[in-house]
């Protein structure tokens, strides 16, 4: 951005002033009552809110569209994300809370009822199949999954494991199939042009990244895991095949025998899944990887 040019959260907040201040004490008040925290305890979500935030005010520009109303509605794709005082990954609840907080606050700070329709709007679709069918939605969703990439997004992968209580070696083992999956199958899941062509970029950098990390969690005598690569339906047939990144011990961590591999895909509520399991042919160990495939825009 070229110096002495008005930013959109400038913008923002000249027109509805103090509403990004309280979008922010929302979502951390929120998340401090579900997780516990003091009043002092800094929030994830709202530097997740920031990034996604962010992005689409990137994307909206690249398609020139004005980026205040993707802006505002990025404020609040993730305000209901702790209502009741329950996290939500997704679904009818997030969605419900996440246009209550955003008609209250937008109506609070003055925003007349046509940008408030759409932003509602575009929080509305961004849950359900209109994403491809209403711009806002379709920023907001790339904006969301482009920020889960990248250097910040490894970050988030990392922050998320250690508020989990997972060591570096379980996370990597249990949780990294399914980050390098949606790395490789990124571009694949925009629905903005200007979001396919960043999500070339950050999928090459956490596919990098990510392999660097293997071959030195090697060299350290950490994890000794290789990357296998599987093809599978993608649960559309007009989509054809994903390509699969299985993060997986070359022989039986309980004996060294090699394993026996076998995967099945089941349509679940939300997602198709795909379910791999992996049995030594000396001890009988089993392991399993399971985890929702990637949408296909």
């Amino acid at each position: 951005m070229t110096a002495g040019k008005t930013s959109v959260f400038d913008a923002i907040e000249t027109r509805f002033p103090g509403l990004i201040a309280e979008v922010r004490r929302s979502i951390r008040d929120s998340e401090r009552a579900y997780q516990g925290g003091d009043d002092k305890s800094d929030s994830y979500l709202w530097e997740h809110t920031m990034h996604v935030a962010s992005i689409a005010d990137q994307l909206a520009q690249c398609e020139k569209i004005d980026p205040l109303i993707p802006v505002v509605a990025a404020l609040f794709h993730d305000a209901g994300k702790f209502a009741e005082g329950q996290y939500h990954a997704e679904g009818t609840i997030e969605e419900t809370e996440s246009a209550r907080i955003a008609e209250r606050l937008l109506r609070k700070c003055g925003m007349k009822q046509s940008g408030r329709n759409q932003v509602l709007a575009g929080l509305k679709a961004l849950y359900n199949e209109n994403v491809r069918k209403n711009r806002l939605a379709a920023i907001l969703h790339d904006a969301d999954f482009l920020s889960k990439f990248g250097a910040l997004g490894v970050a988030g992968f990392f922050i998320k494991s250690t508020l989990r209580g997972r060591t570096l070696r379980l996370s990597v083992l249990g949780y990294l199939s399914k980050e390098l999956t949606y790395a490789a199958c990124l571009p694949l899941n925009m629905h903005t042009a200007c979001g396919k062509k960043l999500a070339d970029r950050k999928s090459r950098d956490s596919l990098r990244f990510f392999r660097s990390l293997l071959a030195e969690l090697k060299e350290s005598r950490i994890a000794n895991l290789t990357i296998r690569r599987l093809s599978v339906p993608s649960g559309s047939a007009r989509n054809g095949l994903l390509s699969i990144r299985l993060v997986v011990s070359p022989e039986c961590l309980e004996c060294g025998a090699k394993w026996d591999m076998a995967w099945t895909t089941e349509k679940g509520v939300k997602c198709h899944r795909l379910c791999v399991n992996w049995s030594c042919v000396h001890c009988g160990n089993r392991l399993e990887t399971s985890f929702c495939l990637p949408e296909i825009a």
